[in-house]
């Protein structure tokens, strides 16, 4: 009976030994490098919108505007925050490393607003394609107007800072911590309800309220006109029902293990258990910057006319490169051949 016991307790060991040694080499070996793979691709993703949404069927749409407004967010969010976690791997908390307050203020401040400012305009896409579902006569349709973009992306912009104050100014240096909450509660808890519950699920009003919109406007009108119309506001919305549902499921898959990981920190826990909190906590945190790289992916593999737009302007491009690499080959061949010629006419 203890014989039995005693390999069973052997085998456990040995089993949970082997999870911890496979979950610190993968760790090692990808989750680590992740920070800066997700910045590569968004620094690519970031330049295909730039390309794409400044050609001239899409620079004068506001939603196409709202977008690119936030990619530009995107990729200063993946450089200050996200790529340091790899320039700086070596330490457990690129936090630790600030001693000094100023710094700290700034840093918690980038870190909790410019996230925020990115799902914001996401959510100002979403009002904008809610207006232009709904009637012809509804005031809200004057938020389309490209009149009106630069006061509601200001209005955006002051909102979110507004929100993200809670970050600077529920964190100071420690002098052993570095920079550190002072009320980490209160911290989790304004975190958690701002960024996980209210921002997600305010996307998720706004998609089922153009949804609705949609259902109705096709059972309330018909004709060839308005097929059609509805074909042209299809991509936007199909386009942005995609982008919510990645960025609400990005951002809960990493509130929902911040907020296990909070409840559950103090607990007594074994070296296993810790080994797979803290590389799923790695993990998911990484992934949530996946809201800052997904735009351009989406946006290709959903939006008929953005992935058009996109190879189209592309091919433009490859054909103007071509022909000024044609018209140099033949200059330099002219200037070349062109001695060569006055000789045999002065011979």
């Amino acid at each position: 009976m203890f014989s039995n016991n005693n390999t069973f307790v052997i085998a456990t060991r040995r089993n949970s030994d082997s999870i911890i040694v496979t979950l610190e080499r993968v760790k090692r070996n990808f989750v680590i490098y992740l920070p800066l793979i997700l910045t590569i691709f968004g620094g690519i993703g970031f330049l295909g919108n730039v390309f794409t949404f400044l050609q001239p069927t899409l620079r004068s749409n506001t939603c196409c505007i709202y977008l690119l407004c936030a990619s530009v967010i995107d990729i200063i969010n993946l450089c200050i925050n996200l790529l340091p976690n790899y320039l700086y791997s070596q330490f457990a908390n690129v936090l630790s490393l600030i001693t000094v307050r100023y710094i700290c203020k700034i840093k918690l401040f980038g870190l909790v607003f410019l996230p925020q400012l990115s799902e914001n305009l996401l959510i100002l896409c979403t009002i904008d394609r809610y207006a232009a579902t709904c009637n012809l006569v509804s005031p809200i349709r004057r938020i389309r107007q490209l009149k009106m973009i630069p006061y509601l992306i200001n209005i955006v912009i002051i909102i979110s800072g507004i929100i993200s104050l809670y970050g600077p100014t529920l964190y100071d240096i420690d002098p052993i911590l570095g920079c550190a909450s002072f009320s980490p509660f209160l911290n989790t808890i304004l975190y958690i309800s701002i960024q996980g519950l209210i921002t997600p699920f305010t996307m998720l009003l706004i998609v089922l309220l153009i949804y609705r919109n949609v259902r109705l406007s096709r059972v309330r009108v018909g004709g060839l006109h308005n097929q059609n119309v509805h074909r042209s506001q299809n991509h936007f919305i199909k386009l942005i029902f995609t982008q919510v549902f990645a960025s609400s499921f990005f951002t809960l898959q990493w509130i929902g293990f911040y907020m296990y990981f909070t409840i559950t920190q103090y607990e007594n826990k074994s070296i296993l258990q810790w080994t797979i909190d803290y590389f799923s906590f790695s993990l998911t945190n990484n992934l949530f910057y996946m809201i800052n790289v997904k735009s351009f992916y989406l946006s290709t593999l959903t939006s008929h006319l953005f992935r058009n737009t996109f190879l189209n302007a592309l091919r433009k491009l490859l054909h103007i490169r071509s022909q000024r690499l044609i018209v140099s080959r033949n200059t330099l061949f002219m200037s070349a051949t062109k001695p060569r010629r006055l000789n045999e006419i002065q011979n």
